[in-house]
């Protein structure tokens, strides 16, 4: 689906009463949503390589982590193409009933992306704006507020 683009998938792999407990409160419920995101991820990414780092199931959930692999071909956060290849982070939890998944929650290092799409690292925008420049993991936020840990 991430490669085909084929979103008519979902109707058959997800339950018909699909919980997302990832999805964002502006996307619509269930399966549309799903759909919307995906749809909306295509316009602006393309999905290069989707690499399991580890699956365990036990009983009716799966929990996997994964790395995306991706090409910013498209407006993204408010940023023009870049061309550029990166990779993020994550994890999914899913709930299977009756061979479908029945839920999902899901953990993805977006808040970086607009970081590894800048021309050059830097303050203007992303994660690392949100640091004092040279603050070391632990600084302050730049706008005064306790920083991690």
């Amino acid at each position: 689906m991430l490669f085909t683009h084929e979103y008519s998938v979902i109707q058959d792999v997800l339950t018909p009463d699909f919980v997302d407990h990832f999805a964002p409160p502006w996307d619509p419920p269930g399966r549309e949503g799903v759909a919307h995101r995906f749809g909306q991820a295509a316009d602006a990414l393309t999905t290069r390589r989707v690499e399991v780092v580890v699956s365990v199931c036990e009983g009716d959930i799966l929990a996997q982590a994964i790395e995306l692999h991706f090409e910013h071909t498209g407006e993204f956060m408010g940023l023009p193409p870049t061309g550029r290849a990166f990779t993020i982070g994550g994890s999914n939890t899913f709930r299977f009933r009756e061979g479908r998944i029945a839920e999902h929650w899901g953990v993805f290092d977006v808040a970086k992306i607009p970081d590894l799409l800048a021309a050059a690292p830097g303050p203007e925008g992303g994660w690392s704006s949100m640091w004092e420049p040279g603050a070391p993991h632990g600084g302050r936020p730049a706008n005064g507020a306790p920083g991690p840990g």
